[in-house]
């Protein structure tokens, strides 16, 4: 007997992250960084000390180098939003760390 195929992946966040990504360089005038979240996704530790960091004006990111073809070694924002996205379906609510104003906007 065959084992049971592994089920299949969803890629809620993946499938979202270019529309809303697309939306922010259309319509936001400010450097942000973005972490999204669908359907009731919630923030790891580690992506909250990285967005307080960000609205902090003291953040750097070193990609890792994996052989293929990176277009920098290094990021450093200095005055950039820190912004948290909620999207259930299309609608999407933006929050910015630094001064907790939220908006929401179709993706």
């Amino acid at each position: 007997m065959l084992p049971n195929l592994p089920k299949k992946r969803k890629h809620k966040e993946a499938d979202i992250t270019p529309r809303v990504t697309k939306w922010f360089m259309e319509n936001w005038t400010n450097d942000c960084v973005l972490e999204i979240k669908v359907d009731g996704g919630k923030l790891k530790p580690h992506q909250e000390v990285a967005l307080e960091q960000v609205s902090k004006g003291k953040f750097s990111y070193k990609p890792p180098d994996t052989g293929r073809r990176n277009p920098f070694d290094v990021v450093i924002l200095k005055k950039a939003d820190a912004i948290e996205v909620k999207c259930i379906g299309n609608v999407c609510t933006a929050f910015i760390k630094k001064t907790g104003v939220g908006f929401v906007f179709k993706v």
